[in-house]
């Protein structure tokens, strides 16, 4: 049977884009394209030449890649025709809510946290989880030596290097891998989470707060799932993580250890590492769970029995918020604004006109002489940012 042909539509080049590509490669015939690479283009004329991308190359299923993207809103979603449409989030913790209304374009949501897309099940939307790094040939047990005690790989901000050299000066040995010049390629660092005892992972989001379009920041963060979790269980060692909802709907306490704070991380590190037997007895169970449940063969059928079905449910929304309408209008007016396009980005306030369709009269008013005043001012400041 040929593969039916899919787009993904990112926000820019990043690696993790990759696993993204390689993961839907096996089941579709996949193109890609970044929105950043629309260059000069207005909202509209971006709209207009994906759906001759879709239309001459036969695209018949879009994977949207929503998250911190300053385009793709539900107005713009809703203007790509004639495909199914996966609104996809790989971090979501701190802008669910506007994801949510933007979901409502889409037809099925796939996320990297099993939480979040409880919160999307919550909504009633159609929403399956989709880990990132769970392609079982990259990511295995190389059964090496396991010479060292404890990895933490990954970036090492203020709050997890506290707790690492809490760790250390508590005598636990620790091997960091990802900092300063201390990167490692794909099949180097596998090989090293495979040589571990136990990974550390810490769930805390990294931003000195948590940002919220819709109300002020509140939170210093907020406890996400990360894929360290599942990247340690497919090579083959054991996890000692920060707590997270996420986490704790995929594996118990009789797979993964948790703590809180950084006395707690100390406690289950030396009791893991003191128990030969436990140790390994837990790490077969973290390990067989993950290749039974979460690695992407298993994980991704239910997505691909999904987009073959033709019809899907839909949400209904009461309105649109005045938030999200602002939000939406300065997206598609700031695009790619410059002083000597103008009048182009006036010929725009069209489809802001449109997005403010069934709202309330004063809403129409502040929305429109925002909008103008968006024009004049960002055209304007495209003119200072070019002399600098």
């Amino acid at each position: 049977m040929d593969k039916k042909k899919c787009l993904i539509i990112f926000k820019w080049p990043i690696n993790l884009n990759t696993f993204v590509i390689n993961k839907l490669s096996k089941y579709y015939e996949t193109e890609h394209i970044y929105i950043n690479s629309f260059k000069n283009q207005s909202f509209s004329e971006i709209t207009k030449e994906i759906n001759s991308i879709i239309h001459n190359k036969k695209i018949e299923i879009v994977f949207f890649d929503v998250d911190s993207i300053k385009l793709l809103n539900y107005f713009f979603i809703k203007k790509i025709n004639n495909v199914k449409k996966v609104l996809m989030t790989l971090d979501d913790t701190t802008v669910h809510e506007m994801n949510a209304i933007t979901a409502n374009a889409c037809d099925i949501i796939v996320s990297h946290c099993p939480f979040l897309t409880l919160k999307y099940r919550e909504k009633g939307y159609e929403a399956y989880n989709m880990f990132l790094e769970n392609d079982g040939n990259i990511f295995k047990n190389y059964n090496l030596n396991k010479d060292i005690d404890v990895l933490f790989f990954g970036k090492l901000t203020s709050d997890r290097k506290k707790f690492i050299d809490f760790l250390t000066s508590k005598n636990i040995s620790i091997k960091l891998v990802g900092q300063s010049n201390n990167f490692l390629p794909l099949d180097e660092l596998v090989k090293i989470i495979s040589r571990s005892k136990i990974v550390i992972n810490f769930s805390k989001t990294t931003t000195q707060n948590v940002s919220n379009h819709e109300s002020e920041s509140i939170y210093k963060y907020y406890y996400e799932f990360k894929g360290r979790v599942i990247m340690t269980a497919l090579c083959g060692s054991y996890c000692v993580s920060e707590i997270s909802p996420g986490q704790t709907m995929l594996f118990n306490d009789d797979e993964i250890s948790s703590f809180s704070n950084k006395e707690e991380c100390l406690e289950k590190l030396n009791y893991m590492l003191s128990n030969d037997n436990l140790l390994k007895s837990r790490t077969n169970k973290f390990h067989n769970k993950a290749m039974t449940l979460y690695e992407e063969k298993k994980n991704f059928e239910p997505i691909f029995k999904a987009l073959n079905k033709e019809k899907f449910s839909r949400v209904e929304l009461i309105k649109f918020p005045y938030w999200y309408i602002r939000i939406s209008a300065k997206q598609i007016i700031k695009r790619n604004i410059h002083l000597t396009t103008l009048l182009k980005s006036f010929f725009e306030l069209t489809q802001v006109w449109k997005i403010l369709k069934n709202t309330k009269f004063y809403i129409k008013v502040l929305v429109i002489l925002e909008s103008v005043l968006n024009i004049v001012w960002y055209s304007f400041m495209s003119i200072l940012k070019k002399n600098k």
